[in-house]
């Protein structure tokens, strides 16, 4: 065998050896794009679900600023009344049980 073939042969070698590294690499890179994707996916979900939600407790605050809204829980839970207004409480009967 001489030099030149001996360089030819050591040549294809590491030119498969390259070629399987830059291959390896490769489909590790790919794997790891793959799970990045995976998790932007994830994560632009879990944006748009706070978005959602943003958008509800914003509908929330301006249903509990309505004058309505304050009256009913002024008049529900704290038993206010209008001026002249009656408020009637209902009292529940209890029963009471004879002993014999």
């Amino acid at each position: 065998m001489n030099f030149e073939s001996f360089l030819k042969k050591a040549m294809i070698y590491l030119l498969i050896i390259v070629i399987i590294v830059f291959a390896f690499k490769l489909v590790i890179n790919m794997r790891k794009v793959n799970k990045m994707e995976s998790e932007l996916n994830n994560l632009q979900q879990q944006v748009q679900k706070e978005i959602e939600r943003n958008e509800e407790l914003k509908e929330e605050i301006e249903r509990v600023k309505s004058h309505d809204y304050i009256e009913k829980v002024a008049r529900d839970e704290l038993g206010l009344v209008k001026p002249g207004e009656i408020l009637f409480i209902p009292v529940e009967e209890e029963n009471e049980e004879v002993e014999e």
